[in-house]
């Protein structure tokens, strides 16, 4: 890893930063958890739903992800707390994309 960018990934406010993007992004993600509800997947343009719908959650996943690995590497300097916070928002996105490929979401 490029010694730059890791230290650039232990500070604190860049973890932070990123966790509070993430939280946010999440709350937008939930937002438009109806446009792959049973309204929005019996329209003609479902797809375009799901698509909009998952590239949002890849976002949140992607920031939550950063979030972890940023709070990981400033513990291992550290000993701060883990980020149990981060690492469960990851969980979260995880199951929503299995229960959207799955279908369960259109229930």
């Amino acid at each position: 890893m490029n010694p730059q960018l890791k230290e650039l990934l232990q500070k604190p406010v860049v973890g932070s930063v990123l966790s509070v993007a993430s939280g946010i992004s999440f709350f937008f993600n939930l937002m438009l958890l109806p446009l792959v509800g049973r309204a929005g997947s019996s329209v003609p343009y479902a797809d375009k739903n799901q698509m909009a719908f998952l590239s949002a959650l890849g976002l949140t996943f992607a920031l939550s992800a950063l979030a972890t690995w940023s709070k990981v590497l400033r513990r291992s300097g550290d000993k701060s707390p883990l980020p149990i916070w981060s690492m469960g928002l990851c969980a979260v996105c995880v199951i929503l994309f299995v229960l959207l490929m799955t279908g369960r979401l259109a229930v």
